[in-house]
């Protein structure tokens, strides 16, 4: 069975979809045999796949599929897959349970501001309501980082809530932006700047967040 990481969080303009996206992209530039689950109504991973497919760019499967019916559709798409990425809508309804339901692997993704802090503390509650009824691992992921003294105050108030972060985030860079609209992955687009080596250490952070430290999932 795949690893299955899912994307969630109530507020919209937080930065899924590009983390999604940058997951997945690395993922496969690195040897894993990824698939791309577009949940979110805005589509803003089937619009990059066919902006890829337009220009034969080489990169991860992506498949929409309807939150409500997850597990069984996955069910019949993930022969010979080694890892699922979960793009949600933004807001928590059914889709986002049933997403955070089928995971190993919750992302939580935040920016510095109080209404994402806000945000966040309402999707903290409804992870619990879910780690609840089953195992799942749940991290906080800084997104669209930057020096300002707004991004310190943002990671010492997730700190506070007492819920993990990931040791790794994504800063503010164009070059994220770019890749999408190139239909590409930062790795592939910008390899060697800063923004890709965000994305591999993001990447490397969420393995080791499964267990695999040493890409034993790697084909």
């Amino acid at each position: 069975m795949p690893w299955i990481v899912s994307v969630v969080g109530l507020k919209g303009g937080v930065g899924k979809s590009t983390l999604s996206l940058t997951l997945a992209t690395t993922l496969h530039a690195a040897g894993y045999k990824v698939l791309i689950a577009d949940c979110d109504p805005q589509g803003t991973a089937k619009a990059w796949a066919a902006r890829a497919a337009e220009l034969e760019r080489d990169g991860p499967a992506v498949v929409s599929l309807d939150g409500r019916q997850l597990r069984r559709d996955l069910d019949g798409l993930t022969s010979g897959i080694d890892l699922v990425v979960i793009d949600t809508p933004p807001r928590l309804g059914p889709d986002a349970r049933a997403a955070m339901m089928v995971a190993d692997l919750v992302l939580l993704p935040t920016t510095p501001g109080a209404a994402d802090l806000w945000a966040l503390q309402e999707t903290l509650t409804a992870v619990a309501e879910v780690q609840a009824l089953k195992e799942l691992k749940a991290v906080v992921v800084v997104n669209r980082a930057d020096r300002t003294t707004l991004s310190r105050m943002t990671r010492d108030a997730v700190a506070e809530l007492g819920f993990p972060v990931l040791p790794a985030e994504l800063a503010v860079r164009v070059a994220f932006g770019e890749a999408i609209l190139a239909g590409s992955g930062v790795v592939q687009h910008a390899p060697g700047s800063p923004a890709a080596k965000e994305a591999q250490a993001l990447t490397k952070a969420v393995l080791e967040a499964l267990g695999d430290k040493h890409g034993k999932r790697k084909k």
